[in-house]
């Protein structure tokens, strides 16, 4: 039986088990950026504004933010920090 080491370097084809680990995490973090970049597409098409613009708007939203929309608001925010995070590692790492 193979260890998840090799069976790692065999996937990636790498030279050894850093260069794979590597490729993996630079892989991840991609498809990471991939999804939060979607995810954050698809709220600015829902509300058809930014996030920073939904942020301005937000306060003055007729009756009030509603607690969908307010915790809409928090997930919106959470993927937009998520997705400033990702990126920041991908810099540092390439």
């Amino acid at each position: 039986m193979e260890t998840v080491q090799q069976q790692i370097i065999d996937f990636t084809q790498a030279t050894s088990f850093d260069n794979a680990l590597d490729i993996v995490f630079k892989d991840y973090v991609r498809y990471k950026l991939y999804y939060l970049k979607n995810e954050n597409n698809r709220y600015e098409i829902k509300w058809g504004m930014t996030f920073d613009e939904f942020e301005k708007k937000s306060p003055d939203m007729q009756g009030g933010m509603s607690f969908e929309t307010e915790q809409e608001y928090y997930q919106w925010e959470a993927v937009i920090t998520e997705l400033q995070y990702f990126k920041n590692k991908l810099q540092q790492w390439t």
